[in-house]
């Protein structure tokens, strides 16, 4: 099948191989995991004992920095702090952990890692609070703190601020192309003159994700492009970007349930983009908190994936040519287990030996055995689910 669309100074081909089938899922034969915070480590700290959303920064090769939120619950969550671990590689073993965002009676939320050309690291933080009166948690524009000493020391919480004269509330993930950082950032209507985020007919507004970027180490930020409009007026929320030769490959969700996989030029003008979620039938509604990355010249999609079940944590090996999607691995849960939160899940590598680990940070919880999440490494050979 052979679909055009055609943009006002592009021609966009997608087509399908007459000879591309679904893969069908597969499962690891080696799994080893590691539960790295258990809640019941927390239940005398005021009851702060949800622990869930973890971003991973590699620092080096025996190094990585764990963020992630510990509060009371999934939303609506005044007090949550912003914590991070510092975790051996090498050792699998924590050797640091402590609060980097915390401000009453705020909701630090999401954090997500960027590091600058000159070493400086960051977390920039999805901030919100509870809004008694509409019942609903609004953002409140992105909060950021900085470390210049490898994650030793952090400033304290700040204000990211207009960027454009827009102000941010969610930060997904960013690419670094020699001076400069793209990062992918979403706006919401409370962060506008409009403060709600419903038009008058009660059809809800959606915040849109756009591009911002800086060519000073964070100093000072610039807006880029609008990509929701430059996809196709599309609603989109979490996305995921990295970077391939001269042009970028972004993954998104939609708030239609579509994951979509989109190329863009330098500039961040569309080259093509396929809807997975039709192309591909062992993809579920979509993939949530989707993450891409390239090993070995091969594209892979990361994320939590539901196909009429139960969630699972699924890895996607990816034609980056084409868009087919060429392997399908579960991951998690064990065949019979059933997660009812979870897999928000960050990749990362690791050397023992002669062999290559695939290592997944994620947090999940079992009903069967938790009342929160907890924290943890899964940890699979690379040859056999590459």
């Amino acid at each position: 099948m052979r679909q055009t669309l055609i943009l006002p100074t592009l021609i966009l081909l997608l087509t399908t191989s007459s000879t591309y089938a679904d893969p069908k899922p597969e499962r690891p034969a080696y799994k080893q995991e590691q539960v790295i915070l258990n809640p019941d480590q927390f239940a005398a700290e005021k009851q702060m004992s949800y622990l869930a959303f973890p971003a991973v920064l590699r620092l080096n090769p025996q190094e990585i920095l764990i963020s992630y939120k510990r509060g009371r619950r999934h939303s609506s969550d005044p007090g949550a702090v912003l914590e991070m671990v510092r975790f051996n590689t090498e050792t699998n073993q924590i050797t640091e952990r402590k609060i980097i965002g915390e401000q009453q009676p705020l909701i630090f939320q999401m954090g997500e890692w960027v590091q600058f050309p000159d070493g400086r690291i960051g977390n920039l933080v999805d901030v919100q609070k509870l809004v008694q009166a509409r019942k609903r948690n609004h953002r409140t524009g992105v909060y950021w703190t900085i470390s210049d000493d490898q994650g030793q020391t952090f400033s304290p919480m700040q204000k990211l601020g207009p960027v454009g004269g827009v102000e941010y509330g969610y930060i997904f993930e960013s690419a670094v192309v020699g001076d400069t950082v793209y990062m992918l950032a979403m706006d919401f209507p409370e962060l506008t003159a409009r403060k709600s985020a419903f038009d008058e007919q009660g059809k809800r507004i959606y915040g849109q994700v756009s591009v911002i970027a800086s060519d000073d180490n964070g100093q000072n930020w610039k807006h880029v492009r609008n990509l929701s409009r430059e996809f196709g007026d599309l609603n989109l929320n979490e996305s995921s970007i990295i970077v391939d030769g001269k042009e970028f490959l972004i993954a998104t969700r939609g708030y239609d349930n579509k994951i979509r996989l989109h190329r863009v030029d330098q500039d961040f003008r569309l080259i093509k983009q396929r809807d997975l979620t039709d192309a591909c039938e062992t993809i579920g509604t979509h993939i949530g908190r989707p993450r891409l990355f390239m090993r070995d010249g091969c594209l892979y999609l990361l994320g939590r994936n539901s196909r009429g079940g139960p969630m699972e944590l699924a890895l996607f090996r990816i034609n980056s040519d084409t868009f087919d999607v060429e392997r399908h691995v579960v991951l998690d849960p064990e065949p019979g287990v059933t997660i009812k939160d979870g897999y928000y899940a960050v990749p990362y590598f690791q050397q023992r030996n002669d062999q290559t680990l695939f290592n997944v940070i994620t947090y999940r919880m079992s009903p069967e055995k938790q009342k929160h999440p907890e924290l943890v490494r899964l940890e699979f050979l690379w040859n056999e689910v590459r």
